[in-house]
């Protein structure tokens, strides 16, 4: 039996709805496993390494380093799931076909979800007792609650709202009237996650959306290295008057002290254990494993050099920005979801996981032209 293309893409969709609330099951698992089946291509896999090839040879570099340190140290079950789902998707999405229908697809789960978490937020603010979230505490040094949305966690909504904003951009709708209504609402539950993260990101992507730095490679690239520069020096100056950046701040510096032990070869697959009944000390974050930033995660887990080889395949990723003509949904999404690998990100998110992934792929692809004898060159 012949399946078309519209239910495999809709089989993967189903199960990465069921992957952000169920998680991993007897159920989720085939359901994903059956997607990659589907839509896996062996030939554009190999023609996806030929256009991604520095970020090919990290996942190449890490994941030997990775199985290396899983033979001579003990490594937990939790670790070698996540970097194994972080693995999955990479290679997944890399031989996926028809990437740009693919993420239409995560689009609209991503607007799905949006709403059941706006909606969630809006009965907290209305004071309903909800099952499956419940209203947060305020923060010390800080003046409004962050709302937790429909997973009862501040930076999911925060996240997919941020997500939901970057798509709804590309949204070609007649009524301005509604897009702006559509608008605020989404940009209202970002403010009431509270995630300043987010915030920044979003900034970075209006203005490339609206002053269109992807026609400006010098410019972008100036604009990317000052929002990292930007965010280190915010948290700095603001520790003493923000128990947020308190604790970041201080995971950072331990996160650095750590990397220095071992800086070629790291300690190979480590992810964080945080509970849901975790108080956020900077004890309980530390002894959990938190680093408050994905790079200096794999800077952690493989070693500087190949934190560098990933720093590298962004770098390359934001030069074929300039091969595009006009703006386009992955533009916008790589440059947060990057950006937020510095000061935050996570692995365990699978929707923001796959497009990060999906984005960078189709960027590279886009900056090459396939010749009539099947060789790749760049443009």
């Amino acid at each position: 039996m012949i399946i078309s293309n519209s239910i495999k893409y809709y089989i993967f969709a189903i199960s990465l709805i069921l992957f952000q609330f169920a998680g991993y099951t007897p159920y989720t698992l085939p359901l994903l496993a059956l997607a990659a089946i589907l839509l896996f291509s062996v030939d554009t896999f190999i023609y996806q390494i030929r256009t991604i090839p520095v970020f090919s040879l990290f996942l190449g570099i890490s994941l030997l380093i990775g199985i290396a340190n899983v033979i001579f140290r003990d490594t937990t079950s939790k670790s070698i799931m996540m970097w194994g789902q972080f693995y999955f998707f990479a290679f997944f999405f890399m031989g996926t076909q028809h990437k740009t229908e693919l993420i239409s697809i995560i689009k609209a789960v991503v607007y799905l979800i949006f709403i059941a978490d706006i909606l969630s937020n809006i009965l907290l603010a209305m004071g309903f007792s909800l099952p499956w979230t419940a209203f947060p505490p305020i923060r010390p040094g800080e003046f409004l609650p962050r709302f937790p949305g429909v997973k009862n966690n501040t930076l999911y909504s925060g996240s997919i709202s941020f997500l939901a904003i970057c798509c709804f951009l590309h949204e070609d709708i007649k009524n301005k009237w509604i897009k702006r209504f559509i608008m605020a609402s989404m940009l209202i539950n970002l403010l009431l996650a509270g995630s300043f993260r987010y915030y920044i990101i979003l900034l970075a992507v209006f203005l490339l959306y609206k002053y269109q730095f992807f026609k400006h490679p010098r410019l972008l690239k100036s604009l990317y290295f000052l929002l990292v520069i930007a965010v280190v020096v915010m948290t700095a100056l603001t520790v003493d008057i923000s128990q947020s950046n308190e604790l970041r701040w201080a995971l950072w510096e331990r996160t650095v002290g750590l990397i220095l032990q071992s800086p070629l070869t790291g300690i190979g697959f480590f992810f964080q254990t945080l509970k849901d009944n975790t108080i956020f000390t900077f004890h309980n974050l530390a002894m959990a494993g938190v680093t408050e930033s994905t790079i200096l995660l794999i800077a952690l887990c493989f070693g500087i050099p190949v934190m560098l080889l990933f720093l590298y395949a962004i770098y390359k990723t934001l030069t074929y920005y300039s091969t595009y003509k006009e703006y386009s949904i992955e533009l916008g999404l790589f440059l947060g979801l990057s950006l937020d690998l510095f000061w935050g990100g996570s692995l365990d998110n699978c929707i923001s996981l796959s497009i990060l992934l999906l984005s960078l792929g189709l960027i590279n692809y886009h900056g090459y032209i396939v010749t009539q004898a099947g060789k790749y060159i760049k443009k």
